[in-house]
């Protein structure tokens, strides 16, 4: 029955996984699952999946002539089955919930776009404890407790303490008496693994946005949205991963997810300033032989004149093209997709560097594609 059910369990899955993937397009361009916090799992409405249910008689389910009462005998109007003493309005959609991990979601998006799972760089010697338990210690967690060899000790020690003039005990099995061995601190014996050092591969996702007064409203959700699912995509190929949240005008700021997304300054826009601020972060706290580093940028290509071909370029091709995997540069504008100045003169100067990448996004049915020209490279 156990493995019956097992199998079931497995099939239902593999029908979620094709309706999710049916349904991706629509799922990334809501925003049904962005803003869940907490775990590795989330819950993702589903259109045409039915969630597995009891069934019940129908003979057994009651209902009107069912229940107490005499034939022709009047129902009280806050009786009848259906019926509410609030009138409502319009009928509503509701379509059940599936719950499923992360990675397994990830996994999804990245079947659907074919996007290449990434290689790491320079990847840092972390001290971990090591699974494969090779040898014993008189200390550790009780979890790791070996008791067989606890109790040998254990016993041991209780008949080299016992009196040797004490007379030998009856051999018959009716007056017999159990010996009770209860292993103290200094008979426990614990596996123990040494510690190993092993590589882990660190990411650093470094989170742009033009937060100037045109940068509001629907342009803000479209990035919230985009930036969740690629933030999903790069934890999956890492096992740790930090993020820096930078919103500019004329001026650069650090700040965190929740002002990041909520903030919008007004202004001008000078998007160097952004990216200076990247490379003190970056050089600061982030060496670049230990750290695989993402910076993501969004703005609408509209910048301060000169400011893209006499600083942005300069410093993108100079230094921090250098530094970083992918330099992705989103330009946000609904209803157009001519491109910017800003984007126009990056793909102009820096053509020959690979791990500069763009995409025009303007609007949510364009975030699909725009999440596969960043990440389908595979740096």
């Amino acid at each position: 029955m156990h493995k019956r059910i097992l199998k079931d369990l497995e099939r239902f899955k593999r029908i979620v996984r094709g309706e999710i993937r049916k349904n991706l397009k629509d799922l990334i361009e809501s925003d049904a699952i962005v803003g869940q916090k907490g775990g590795d799992v989330v819950k993702i409405p589903v259109k045409s999946i039915r969630i597995p249910q009891f069934r019940y008689d129908p003979r057994d389910a009651g209902g009107i002539g069912a229940g107490e009462g005499e034939i022709g005998e009047p129902i009280k109007p806050g009786d009848q089955p259906g019926l509410s003493n609030h009138a409502g309005e319009g009928p509503g959609a509701h379509f059940p919930e599936v719950e499923i991990e992360l990675r397994e979601l990830a996994e999804i998006l990245g079947e659907e776009l074919e996007l290449p799972h990434i290689q790491p760089k320079g990847e840092q010697r972390i001290i971990r404890g090591d699974d494969d338990y090779t040898d014993v210690s008189v200390q550790g967690p009780e979890s790791l407790l070996m008791k067989k060899r606890s109790f040998r000790q254990g016993l041991m020690r209780q008949m080299l303490l016992s009196d040797p003039n004490r007379p030998n005990p009856s051999p018959s099995l009716v007056d017999a008496q159990p010996m009770v061995v209860t292993p103290i601190k200094e008979d426990k014996r614990y596996l123990y693994g040494e510690p190993q050092e092993a590589p882990e591969a660190n990411c650093l996702i470094v989170f742009m946005r033009d937060a100037s007064g045109s940068m509001s409203g629907e342009k803000t959700e479209i990035i919230r949205q985009e930036n969740w699912w690629i933030d999903l995509w790069l934890r999956t190929n890492y096992e740790n991963v930090e993020r820096v949240y930078i919103i500019h005008d004329y001026e650069a700021h650090e700040v965190n997810e929740e002002e990041f997304y909520a903030l919008s300054t007004g202004g001008g826009t000078r998007i160097s300033a952004a990216y200076e601020l990247c490379d003190k972060i970056i050089d600061r706290r982030f060496p670049t032989e230990q750290w695989n580093i993402y910076p993501f940028h969004f703005s609408d290509g509209e910048n301060w004149i000169g400011d893209t071909e006499n600083v942005c370029v300069p410093l993108l091709r100079d230094r921090l093209l250098a530094k970083v995997n992918l330099f992705a540069y989103g330009q946000v504008a609904l209803g157009r997709r001519s491109p910017g100045m800003h984007l126009i003169k990056l793909k102009e100067v820096l053509t020959d560097r690979d791990n500069l990448t763009t995409s025009i996004i303007s609007g949510r049915e364009d975030i699909l594609a725009s999440i596969k020209e960043f990440l389908g490279t595979g740096r």
